[in-house]
């Protein structure tokens, strides 16, 4: 069985189950953070007077990110059971992720996590464990026990090395991989397919109860707390972390801010936030939801994010001065481990190819980067919603979520033309109706796929707005989409401009600030000027009917049309239009591919409209090599 399979029936069981990063997930994409974590770790390792050995360093930080949960907002399932449409979502990645069972109410549970001989000795003394599910550790058990039904903490007992778990926490679960290398897996004969958590033995009870007292009485939340306003469980140091807010905090996090003091009070905001000893990452996370629901009215995500960067340095600044610590001369050096953090920081690259344009998705180098910003322009009927749409398709047949905002074209628009290509089926029967039931379609295992996770938006939401799809999207999914517009000049913002070029310069800023913050890629279609439809006109970057901003603020730029090249440039072929209507032979000229995005020069490609399919063209009758030898002025 798959992670799927087994996260799945964990559900069935009543378990509420989170995915949580795995060894090869953190090895293939390490999450943002890690290389600079693991460098300290490192660091501080170095100056220790009996130093451990580097890989087991690098085991031990590798183990701590493996027990985190790859989605963020996991808190909500402590309230609630996933839907299996959730898990399917979550654990269906590849590579797949660990498995976590919330503990608490949720589920029913509380887990005993005996780490060492003397925790199962005490617990032999006090009376033992009855027959009830167990996991074997890498250096113990979890007990699995029914929840006693009084709120119990979340706690670790150093001395005899037993951990709680409940109310607020979560285990591992098997068939999850540690980052040792060690597998989880059920005690034979104690699985939970074979036997179900039992009740609390009485010397169990009174554990727990003393337990409580320990860690002191939870403040039950009051009406309109927040989140961040609780005790919550660490799940790496395995203590409670208190949060402590002040009156004119929890004042900000229900009413929020007004305009004309909105700048001053979101420093003092986030200022708080880093006192609190969240992770900056998850300070901005927070920050955004914040500025979306509570400032009136929000503040640009680009504004926010200074202001954000503004007060994380200054917490930095003081935070060293606090700590007056000695700079060690290692500091200096360079490492292996250095080098990897500054070349893998962020960095993502989404393939796009499938088994149709694997000669485009060559020459951008394997695939679209995130943070960066693609148009795609062409003449009429060149094909380049079919292109962008098969695009699309192709991003989420390989397991990453697409956000489509189809202005062009409206919802059934693209969903028909999808559901062509996969049926093979011409796209007028689905026009003009002429099948008399969809379900045989929608079977289909690869439409079934794509229907999962590309999000098509017809109805206009003002760009400001989307930081709020983007940041659901990334909640389901764990992780961001990638955006493709069709087309540029339909978007609309919250704040019109009367000059349509300054309008559609403040729209690129906006989606450039988009890709950077949310690390994804960001396509758009773009229209060219009237006037370089004509046969023989010279195609180039000035061909857009925005250039200028666009031929400055876009990462890539490409053209679709049916050239021909007259000394190193390319001009539109004499009856272009019916080349293309007939043949489907039809040319990407790519003008510029800046930090790591491709090659200029020209792609051959072939569209049928008829099953909505643009594939790789075998261009044996011309010598125009796959890349110009001419260089754009930008690289």
């Amino acid at each position: 069985m798959t992670n799927v399979d087994y996260a799945l029936r964990y559900l069935q069981k009543g378990f509420s189950t989170i995915p949580l990063w795995s060894p090869e997930m953190v090895r293939k994409n390490p999450p943002y953070g890690y290389h600079e974590a693991l460098q300290k770790e490192l660091e501080k390792n170095a100056n220790e007077e009996n130093p451990k050995p580097k890989e087991k360093v690098r085991e031990m930080v590798l183990t701590r990110q493996c027990k985190k949960p790859c989605i963020s907002g996991w808190t909500e399932y402590q309230k609630r059971l996933p839907t299996e449409e959730e898990v399917g979502t979550w654990f269906g990645q590849n590579p797949e992720p660990n498995i976590a069972i919330i503990t608490g109410t949720v589920s029913n549970l509380v887990v005993f996590d005996l780490d060492s001989e003397d925790a199962v000795a005490y617990a032999e003394e006090e009376g033992g464990f009855p027959e009830t599910v167990k996991v074997k550790t890498g250096k113990g058990y979890h007990v699995y026990m029914k929840h006693p039904g009084f709120p119990v903490k979340n706690s670790v007992n150093k001395d005899l090395a037993i951990d709680i778990r409940s109310d607020g926490g979560y285990v591992v679960a098997p068939p999850s991989i540690h980052g040792s290398g060690h597998q989880y897996w059920w005690e034979e004969g104690h699985s939970i397919w074979e036997l179900d958590p039992a009740p609390c033995e009485p010397w169990m009870i009174q554990y727990l109860k003393d337990v409580n007292e320990q860690v002191g009485k939870k403040k039950a939340p009051k009406d309109g707390d927040n989140e961040l306003n609780r005790e919550i469980p660490d799940q790496d140091n395995k203590k409670p972390v208190k949060e402590n807010s002040t009156g004119e905090f929890s004042r900000l996090l229900q009413e929020g801010c007004q305009e004309g003091e909105r700048n001053h009070v979101t420093t003092s905001f986030i200022g708080h936030l880093f006192k609190t000893g969240m992770k900056p990452e998850e300070i901005w996370e927070t920050v955004i939801i914040w500025n979306q629901t509570k400032v009136k009215p929000p503040l640009d995500l680009d504004e926010l994010k200074r202001t954000f960067e503004s007060v994380k340095s200054l917490e930095e600044k003081n935070s060293n001065a606090k700590k007056q610590a000695k700079v060690s001369i290692e500091t200096f050096l360079d490492s292996s481990e250095k080098a990897t953090a500054e070349y893998q920081k962020n960095y993502v690259r989404i393939p796009f190819a499938g088994d149709n344009l694997t000669l485009l998705e060559s020459q951008m180098n394997g695939g679209f980067v995130g943070g960066r910003f693609y148009i795609f322009g062409g003449i009429p009927s060149s094909g380049k919603t079919v292109l962008l749409n098969n695009i699309a398709d192709n991003i989420c047949l390989a397991g990453q979520p697409v956000l489509f905002f189809s202005y062009d074209d409206g919802r059934s628009e693209i969903r028909y033309r999808t559901f062509s290509r996969f049926s093979k089926y011409p796209i007028d029967v689905f026009n003009t109706r002429q099948l008399k039931d969809l379900h045989g379609i929608c079977e289909n295992q690869s439409i079934q796929t794509i229907m999962s996770l590309k999000y098509v938006v017809q109805e206009m939401i003002p760009v400001e707005k989307w930081c709020d799809l983007i940041d659901q999207i990334v909640k389901k999914h764990g992780r961001g989409p990638v955006i493709i517009i069709d087309y540029l000049r339909k978007l609309r913002t919250e704040k019109g401009s009367g000059d349509e070029r300054l309008r559609v310069d403040d729209i690129i800023g906006k989606l450039n600030q988009i890709a950077k913050n949310y690390n994804i890629p960001v396509i758009a279609i773009s229209e060219l000027a009237r006037d370089s439809y004509k046969s023989g006109q010279r195609l180039s970057m000035a061909s857009f009917k925005e250039s200028g901003s666009i031929e400055y603020e876009a990462s890539w730029l490409g053209i679709l049309g049916a050239v021909e090249e007259d000394d190193g440039e390319y001009k539109l072929k004499e009856n272009w239009d019916t080349i293309i209507e007939h043949d489907g032979n039809i040319d990407l000229i790519v003008f510029k591919a800046k930090r790591g995005t491709g090659s200029t020069g020209k792609v051959p490609l072939k569209v049928d409209k008829i099953l909505m399919t643009v594939t790789n063209r075998e261009d044996r009758n011309e010598k125009i090599p796959l890349q110009s030898s001419k260089k754009s002025r930008f690289e």
